[in-house]
């Protein structure tokens, strides 16, 4: 059983996970706030929850509170520090994309490389930020999504070991790595097409002061150099 969690509950935490990441896959840089706060539940609910369950041996009770708790607190720390969330989601993408290629290898997971990999991405996150928020959030929710379907289908593996690859066949893995990719790929290409437009910033009221008095002198250099006109004319 996965890190020892009652299977219904973790089940629960799976069902979540692929519904916030089918939401993030497509819709992630409009909601990029709300997004790092429900993810940030998510993981804090899912390491307290699961700390509750060892040390009270088993309680559904306390774990369910400390879970609750420790969402609050994770939800919180990355609604508040928003370059920490960019950072993780970053962070978050160069580490699935290590553990596929590691796993289209036919290799073992070297944490080393993980974790370089999981740096370099939260770097570009914080770096790069806007289309590297898109593209995190477009391939980072389909992986959830396809990562937690396929585990409430096969029951075969843990989807938090990083060595989870290895436990699959070459053909479920092939599949996972296509439509992970299509659905990221899908869900890029909906982002960019509903990105906000940028509108045109509303004059403030004194520049529409200014440009008012600006009207006004102009009308009235036209009006003297009309009269100036008229005087010629009668001479």
């Amino acid at each position: 059983m996965p890190m020892n969690f009652h299977a219904e509950m973790y089940d629960y935490y799976i069902m979540a996970a692929v519904a916030i990441g089918l939401i993030e896959c497509f819709f992630g840089y409009r909601i990029l706030r709300f997004l790092l706060g429900i993810l940030g539940f998510i993981a804090g609910a899912v390491v307290f929850g699961s700390l509750g369950y060892e040390l009270s041996k088993g309680s559904e009770l306390i774990s369910i509170a400390a879970g609750i708790a420790g969402g609050l607190a994770g939800a919180f720390i990355m609604y508040t520090l928003y370059i920490v969330g960019v950072f993780a989601i970053g962070a978050a993408l160069g580490y699935m994309t290590a553990t596929y290629v590691f796993g289209i290898l036919n290799a073992t997971p070297l944490m080393i490389l993980l974790v370089v990999a999981a740096v370099v991405g939260g770097l570009l996150a914080a770096l790069l930020q806007k289309p590297m928020i898109i593209l995190a959030t477009a391939f980072g929710g389909a992986y959830a999504a396809v990562t937690g379907v396929a585990y409430l289908l096969l029951k075969s593996f843990d989807p938090l070991n990083p060595a989870f690859l290895d436990s699959l066949t070459e053909n479920q893995l092939y599949r996972m790595a296509i439509i992970w990719f299509g659905l990221g790929v899908f869900g890029l290409v909906i982002q960019l097409m509903t990105l906000p437009r940028k509108e045109e910033p509303v004059p403030s009221e004194e520049e529409e002061e200014e440009a008012g008095e600006e009207e006004s002198e102009d009308d009235k250099v036209d009006e003297d150099s009309e009269e100036e006109v008229d005087e010629n004319d009668d001479v």
